[in-house]
């Protein structure tokens, strides 16, 4: 069975402004890899068989410091279905107007915003999308960078909470690192990681 690490990309300018991103692509911040060092502390004694990022910047950028860290010389594959969720008309907007504009965002597992995406729609593309990676190897080590939303949608799964209650109620600071596994599109176990 594959195993998989996956880790959150590092702090963003819409992070530190407190606005939602989603598939708008905010910049790290000067500081924004810091968090990235524990991260790779963690994982330093793996040895991966495959990494994949998000294809937006801010996690490509962490991934590939990453990478760079822990000596990888191979690709980093890059998927978009591994993306966070996408806000659409309320992406870039500060947070607390947006969820002043729909108080359902981020809390109401279905509900969809203006030219967005709901949870359970991401939740769903992300299942598939690790589907497919898990399907293209086999006992492997697996190290994706991707974005909080990402590991919600996993952990909120194997506990067995709607997304849109786990969501609000739990956070992936950015030097967390979930480890899981996955079958039958479906996550079979899940933990926080901090190393070896």
């Amino acid at each position: 069975m594959n195993i998989f690490y996956i880790a959150r990309h590092g702090e963003t300018v819409n992070n530190r402004e407190r606005r939602l991103s989603g598939w708008v692509d905010s910049p790290l911040t000067e500081n924004g890899l810091v968090p990235t060092k524990k991260v790779v502390a963690k994982l330093n004694e793996i040895k991966f068989d495959a990494i994949y990022s998000s294809d937006l910047g801010r996690a490509l950028s962490t991934a590939s410091e990453i990478a760079r860290e822990l000596g990888w010389n191979r690709e980093i594959q890059q998927l978009s279905g591994l993306r966070e969720v996408n806000y659409g008309n309320v992406g870039n907007k500060l947070s607390k107007d947006a969820y002043e504009q729909y108080p359902q965002l981020d809390r109401d597992t279905y509900f969809v915003p203006p030219n967005g995406e709901s949870l359970d729609q991401m939740q769903k593309r992300v299942f598939r999308t690790i589907d497919v990676i898990n399907q293209a190897h086999h006992d492997a080590n697996i190290l994706l960078v991707a974005h909080s939303g990402v590991m919600a949608a996993l952990r909120a799964s194997h506990v067995g909470q709607d997304f849109g209650e786990h969501n609000i109620s739990e956070a992936y600071n950015h030097d967390y690192v979930g480890k899981f596994t996955f079958s039958n599109n479906e996550v079979i176990s899940f933990e926080e990681f901090t190393g070896l």
